[in-house]
């Protein structure tokens, strides 16, 4: 199982990583989308300023039904000092709002 946030701080480097967030909804600026859609192609992520790829496992709304997905990366995407991850819906309207976040690994 991947290291929580909470379990490895600061993430380390070349070890499998999860990581929640919760994604702003389009329809009701200001609030978070329950369930959001997630389709392959939305999640990428890039390590040290390499090129943006899907993720290996494509992120999950957990618990069911509620605001919070997890990424979960894989060791191989967590093996740079810098972890890039980029989120865009690619439907049209947008379900939710875009999202990036960058993880500083350590040793």
């Amino acid at each position: 199982m991947a290291a929580t946030y909470q379990q490895s701080n600061p993430p380390k480097k070349n070890q499998a990583f999860t990581v929640q967030i919760a994604l702003q909804d389009m329809a009701n600026p200001g609030s978070f989308k329950a369930n959001p859609t997630i389709a392959s192609g939305d999640f990428k992520n890039a390590g040290d300023g390499g090129a943006m790829t899907n993720t290996t496992t494509l992120p999950s709304v957990d618990p069911s039904s509620s605001i919070w997905v997890n990424v979960a990366l894989t060791a191989a995407e967590m093996n740079y000092n810098q972890v890039m991850i980029q989120v865009i819906d690619q439907t049209s309207p947008k379900e939710w709002a875009d999202f990036a976040i960058s993880i500083n690994t350590s040793a």
